[in-house]
């Protein structure tokens, strides 16, 4: 059985986590700047301190000292870069888990059980589904009879803690299925904005 979560991401529930990140970003954003400012400056006094051991030692081993000095930046550059990709690894998570608690919250609202609704009507049309993962208090919230007029009399509803919300969506023949959970959006946030900062720090 095959999936395609990232093709299939549903617009609703992506402009939603889009503003939720945006809000949770900017309440990270000028801790992780002073964190940079900080990291930033320890690689120049690193590169101070190298250069100033390299004048220290005698002019007979000028060459060694310069290769030293050099190794000395590049191990306190990288060190620095490091500490520096972990910290904002560490806001990733933080800003991630603000997002999902929003969102959790948001799942006992009428607004969301209007988009999980329109959600399913929108995949019924897009593939014939068989079977349908939701959790079940989405499934109390929604009722057993609205989802089954929403995606097919048919489809076989198991109620099957898949995270925060959404669902995951059986073809019938089990051949496909697509994820829908909010979790699943999540994890792609996750990788999305790692790869954006291991891209910044080390290019």
């Amino acid at each position: 059985m095959s999936s395609d979560p990232g093709r299939h991401q549903e617009e609703g529930f992506k402009k939603l986590m889009d503003a939720v990140f945006q809000q949770s970003q900017a309440s990270a954003s000028q801790a992780i700047d002073e964190a940079e400012k900080k990291a930033l400056a320890a690689i120049d006094e690193s590169e101070k301190y190298a250069l100033q051991k390299g004048e220290e030692i005698s002019s007979s081993y000028r060459e060694m000292a310069t290769i030293e000095a050099r190794k000395e930046i590049s191990k306190a550059e990288i060190d620095a870069r490091m500490g520096l990709l972990q910290l904002k690894e560490s806001y990733v998570d933080l800003v991630l888990g603000e997002a999902k608690k929003k969102l959790r919250s948001f799942t006992t609202t009428p607004e969301y059980k209007a988009l999980l609704l329109n959600e399913l009507k929108a995949i019924s049309k897009k593939m014939p589904v068989g079977e349908l993962l939701v959790n079940a208090e989405d499934v109390a919230l929604v009722g057993e009879d609205k989802i089954k007029r929403a995606v097919g009399s048919g489809v076989s509803i198991t109620s099957k803690q898949i995270g925060t919300g959404g669902f995951i969506a059986i073809r019938k023949d089990g051949r496909a299925a697509i994820d829908r959970s909010i979790d699943s959006i999540l994890e792609s946030e996750r990788k999305a904005l790692r790869g954006k900062i291991a891209g910044t720090l080390f290019g």
